[in-house]
C-alpha cells in the first residue's frame, strides 16, 4: 500500500459527504468503494453500494424507501430484547478526528488519507443514544463500529447487536443468471469451527431464506473466523465482511427472490433478487452487555468492502489492509524470524540438559529464535495442561539452572528467546486455582471450561494476568511472548448484574485487548505471538494486538496445506507460523522431506529436528539448510509485502483434490516463488503452472528446485505456455523460483 503518484488514478483517497434536509444521510467514499446510507422513517438504511468509485444520480434514489420487512438497516441493535429499528431520531452527522487505534500511516512519514465520521441517533423509548462510527483510509475497506450510551436512569441490556448490516444487492437477474444455476448469489465462509480445520473456506449457493452461521459459541472466534465473502454471479461483484472480534459471533444473509407476476404491474423489471446481510455478536444470555446509566460501551468493528475484481485482486487488497491498517507495525529486522521450539522430542520430558542440546541443533540449522513451549512450569511433572497458572520453574527444570539458564544459553548462542504461557488458564493442579477459586469464570455459579478459565472480566484477575506477563518478560529477558488459549468457554460464563443475566464474553475481550495494548506499548522490542489451540483466534480483532500468529496445530498433509491455502484468503503468509517437525504422530503421512519443508510456505517453526547433534543426519541437515537458504534468499524477501496468488482457491477439507498451488510475487513483479503440491493420487501427475505475478515484458531465470536446473524465459512465454511439471507421487511437490534478468 505504498502511496501512488499524485496523478495516479489509483492514489489513496477518502471522503464523506453529509446530507441534511428531511432525508439526511452520508455518502462514504474510499478508494474505489462508495457506500451511501440515509435516515428515513426512524431507520438508518442503505441506499446503495458501488465498487467502481461511481456516485449514482440522485434522481434514481431520492424516493428510495424500504418496506418494514426489508432488513436494509445499516446496523442492528436490540435493547431489553426490543428491536430499535424504526424508532430512532436523527441528531446529526459530522466528520471528526479518528479516535481508533488503527494505523494512520503505511511506513515512516507516509500517511493514509484517513476520514472518520459519526452519525448520531437517539431512541427515546429505549433511552439510548447511538453513535455510528465509520472509518475510511483510501483502501476499499469501510470500518464501522457503534458507541451505545445509556441516557436513562436505569441499566439496560444490549440483547443483540450487529455493528454493520443492510442491503447488498437488489436487481433483476433473469438475463444474467447462467443456465443450471438456481441462485444469483453464493457465500464462502469457514464451514468448520473445530480444532485443526482452520481455512475450510469455500463457496455454496444461497437459496431463498435466511442463511445464518453461528461460530459455535466457543467463547472465542473458533478455529474458523468471523468472516464471509458474498458473490454475485450476475454482476461479478464480491462483498467481503470481517468482524474484528475474538468472541462469539453470528452472521446472516437474507436472500429473497421476486418472480415475475402479471398481477403486479409496478414491477417492470421482475424477476428480481435481493440480498441483505448482518454481522454481529452472539451469546447465551438475555444480555450481551449491561449498560449502566450514563455509561457508554463500544462494539467491536466490522470491516467490509465491495469489489468488482477477481479473487487474486481481492486477496491483495485484503492483505494490504491487514498489514498496514489492522495489525501493529512489525519490529524492524524481526518481521519473519525462523523459530525452533522445544516440543519436538521433549514433550513432557522437559529438562535443562536436553533442552540445551536442542538449542544446539536449532543453532546449527540456522534458526534465529528458540522458544520454550508448554511444560516448563508448575508442581506436577508431565502435566503441562494441569499446571498452567503457576508460572515458575518446575522441579524437573532445577538441574542445570532452570529456565533462566536456558534463556541465557539461547542468548549466548546468538538466538532470540521466546516463551509460551497459557495466561488465561488455571490448571487443576495449580496453586493459583487452589488459592483463588473465585477467579474462575462461572455460569450460574458453576465453573465453565472444565474449571480452568480465568475470568478476565474481573479487574483483579486482569491485573494479575498483566503483571505476570510483565514479570516473565523482565525475569527471562524475553524477545518474544507467545500466548496460548486451549479451552473453549462453552457455554460462556455469566453473572446476575443490575437485574439482568449478563454473558461475560464481551467484557472478557475488552479486558484481554486492553492488557495486550498496554503491554505492547510498554515493551516495544518484544514480539507478541498469538496462539489458541493452534489457529483458534485468527480474527482481525485479536490480530490487531499481535505481531504474528500460529496457523494451526494440524501438521500433516494434505489438510495442513489446505489450511494455509484457505487462511491466506484473509491473512498474509508472512504472519502465519507453520510447523516442520516430529511433535505429533502419523509420520507416515508427511510426504518427502522437501515437501514437509515446503509446507512451511510462510513462517517456519521447527518442532523436532533431531534429538541431538549426533543424531542429526547429514541428509536431513542438508535439506533443511537448503530450504532455509531458499527461504532467506527468495521466500522471505518476497513475502514481506508481496502479492499472493491462489491457483487452487476455495479447497474444501472434506473433498479429495489433486493439487494445491500457491505463488508469491514481489510488488514490482521482479521476483516470484511458487510451491506446487500433489495432494492426492487423483488424476494425472502432470500440472501446467502459469505464473500470475510476473511482468510480461521481462525476462526471468526460472529455477526448478527438485531438478536443481534453470532456464530463461520471458514473462509472456511463462504466462502463455506455462511450466509443465511432472509429479507422479502423492504428497510430493516442486518449488519454482523466478528472478528477473537485468
Amino acid at each position: 500500500m505504498q502511496p501512488a503518484a499524485p496523478n495516479s488514478p489509483n492514489r489513496p483517497y477518502s471522503h464523506a459527504s453529509f446530507r441534511g434536509g428531511t432525508i439526511p444521510g452520508v455518502c462514504w467514499r474510499s478508494g474505489s468503494a462508495v457506500f451511501d446510507e440515509m435516515f428515513r422513517d426512524g431507520r438508518l438504511v442503505c441506499r446503495y453500494w458501488n465498487a467502481n468509485g461511481q456516485i449514482w444520480p440522485e434522481m434514481h434514489f431520492e424516493n428510495t424507501a424500504w418496506a418494514e420487512d426489508q432488513p436494509a438497516d445499516t446496523f442492528h441493535l436490540a435493547i431489553n430484547r426490543h428491536d430499535l429499528a424504526g424508532g430512532y431520531s436523527w441528531l446529526g452527522a459530522e466528520a471528526t478526528p479518528d479516535p481508533s487505534a488503527y494505523r494512520q500511516g503505511v511506513s515512516g512519514s507516509d500517511e493514509l488519507p484517513v476520514t472518520h465520521g459519526v452519525i448520531r441517533l437517539a431512541h427515546a423509548e429505549a433511552g439510548v443514544e447511538v453513535a455510528v462510527h465509520t472509518r475510511l483510509d483510501g483502501g476499499p475497506f469501510i470500518i464501522r463500529w457503534l458507541e451505545i450510551t445509556n441516557l436513562s436512569s436505569a441499566s439496560v441490556a444490549i440483547s443483540s447487536v450487529s455493528p454493520f448490516a443492510g442491503a447488498l444487492w437488489a436487481h433483476r437477474y433473469e438475463e444474467h443468471l447462467p443456465a443450471g444455476l438456481s441462485s444469483p448469489f453464493e457465500v464462502a465462509y469457514n464451514h468448520a469451527f473445530e480444532w485443526g480445520h482452520e481455512g475450510d473456506f469455500w463457496f455454496q449457493p444461497l437459496m431463498p431464506g435466511v442463511f445464518a452461521v453461528d461460530g459455535g459459541k466457543k467463547g472465542r472466534s473458533g478455529w474458523g473466523r468471523p468472516a464471509f465473502w458474498a458473490r454475485n454471479l450476475c454482476n461479478g461483484q464480491t462483498f467481503v465482511c470481517e468482524l474484528a472480534w475474538g468472541g462469539n459471533y453470528e452472521f446472516a444473509l437474507d436472500c429473497r427472490f421476486h418472480p415475475r407476476t402479471a398481477q403486479d404491474p409496478t414491477r417492470l423489471d421482475t424477476p428480481r433478487a435481493e440480498l441483505y446481510f448482518r454481522m454481529g455478536l452472539s451469546g447465551y444470555d438475555e444480555a450481551l452487555r449491561v449498560v449502566e446509566p450514563g455509561e457508554t460501551v463500544t462494539t467491536p468493528a466490522v470491516h467490509a468492502a465491495l469489489f468488482h475484481a477477481d479473487t487474486d485482486d481481492i486477496v491483495q487488497a485484503t492483505h494490504q489492509h491487514v498489514r498496514h491498517v489492522v495489525m501493529p507495525a512489525q519490529i524492524p529486522g524481526r518481521e519473519m524470524e525462523i523459530e525452533a521450539n522445544h516440543r519436538g522430542y521433549l514433550c513432557d520430558r522437559e529438562n535443562v540438559p536436553d533442552i540445551l542440546k536442542d538449542v544446539d541443533v536449532a543453532a546449527a540449522i540456522g534458526a534465529e529464535m528458540y522458544v520454550i513451549d508448554a511444560g516448563w512450569y508448575g508442581d506436577e511433572p508431565n502435566q503441562w495442561g494441569n499446571n498452567v497458572g503457576d508460572w515458575h520453574d518446575g522441579a524437573w527444570m532445577k538441574e542445570g539452572g532452570g529456565l533462566k539458564a536456558v534463556a541465557d544459553y539461547v542468548h549466548e548462542k546468538g538466538l532470540k528467546f521466546g516463551l509460551w504461557v497459557e495466561i488465561e488458564a488455571a490448571g487443576a493442579n495449580s496453586t493459583l486455582k487452589k488459592e483463588h477459586p473465585d477467579w474462575l469464570m462461572t455460569r450460574d455459579g458453576e465453573p465453565v471450561a472444565g474449571g480452568r478459565a480465568l475470568d478476565l472480566s474481573k479487574p483483579e484477575v486482569a491485573e494479575f494476568v498483566e503483571n505476570e506477563i510483565a514479570r516473565l518478560i523482565h525475569t527471562y529477558d524475553l524477545d518474544m511472548f507467545r500466548i496460548d488459549h486451549n479451552h473453549c468457554i462453552q457455554p460462556a460464563g455469566n453473572r446476575r448484574f443490575q437485574g439482568f443475566t449478563e454473558d461475560l464474553i464481551w467484557r472478557y475481550y475488552d479486558m484481554l485487548y486492553g492488557i495486550f495494548d498496554r503491554l505492547r506499548a510498554r515493551f516495544p522490542n518484544v514480539v507478541f505471538q498469538n496462539c489458541a489451540g493452534g489457529g483458534g483466534r485468527l480474527d482481525w480483532g485479536t490480530l490487531a494486538r499481535f505481531h504474528n500468529t500460529e496457523l494451526s496445530d494440524w501438521m500433516r498433509m494434505p489438510r495442513g496445506l489446505k489450511i494455509l491455502n484457505g487462511v491466506t484468503m484473509s491473512l498474509p503468509p508472512e504472519i502465519l507460523l507453520r510447523t516442520f517437525g516430529t511433535e505429533v504422530g502419523e509420520h507416515a503421512l508427511e510426504g518427502d522431506v522437501d515437501t514437509q519443508l515446503r509446507l512451511c510456505f510462510c513462517r517456519p517453526i521447527f518442532r523436532g529436528i533431531a534429538p541431538s547433534m549426533d543424531a542429526l543426519t547429514p541428509c536431513l541437515r542438508d535439506r533443511i539448510t537448503h530450504y532455509l537458504e531458499v527461504f532467506r534468499k527468495h521466500i522471505r524477501p518476497i513475502m514481506r509485502d508481496g502479492l499472493v496468488f491462489h491457483h487452487t482457491p476455495f479447497l474444501s477439507h472434506q473433498e479429495i483434490t489433486p493439487w494445491c498451488v500457491l505463488e508469491y510475487a514481489s510488488p514490482d513483479r521482479d521476483r516470484a516463488v511458487a510451491a506446487v503440491f500433489r495432494t492426492s493420487a487423483e488424476g494425472p501427475g502432470e500440472y501446467l503452472f502459469r505464473p500470475r505475478g510476473l511482468d510480461l515484458s521481462t525476462t526471468y531465470r526460472v529455477v526448478l528446485d527438485n531438478r536443481n536446473q534453470s532456464f530463461r524465459a520471458t514473462g509472456r512465454d511463462l504466462v502463455t505456455d506455462g511450466v509443465r511439471l511432472q509429479i507422479d507421487r502423492t504428497l510430493a511437490s516442486e518449488l519454482i523460483v523466478c528472478e528477473a534478468v537485468r
